[in-house]
């Protein structure tokens, strides 16, 4: 059975690469977890399959954390809207998993 992965070529499957080497990042909050308060950011990017695509960024004290890919849509808006829609009780458990 042949791999469809890139793990031997060492290369980025192209859907994955930026198409805008620049993502965009909006800090949308913070939380506050175990003594520390954490800045919460998405970060969307537009991929070579001209789709966006957003992850969490948590950053405190000089550290940063980061989701994978969580949203894929066909636009920037769509992604910040169904990030929007998350409950802080699900970001509070995605920053729980990070650490």
């Amino acid at each position: 059975m042949e791999s469809s992965g890139s793990g031997e070529s060492g290369g980025v499957d192209p859907q994955f690469q930026m198409f805008d080497e620049s993502p965009n990042e909006n800090e949308i909050g913070s939380i506050p977890f175990e003594g520390d308060d954490w800045a919460v950011v998405l970060q969307t990017r537009e991929c070579a399959d001209r789709l966006f695509r957003g992850k969490f960024l948590f950053r405190s004290k000089g550290r940063e954390l980061r989701t994978a890919d969580l949203f894929i849509e066909a636009t920037d808006e769509e992604v910040v809207e169904r990030a929007s829609n998350f409950e802080e009780h699900l970001i509070r458990d995605l920053l729980r998993s990070l650490l």
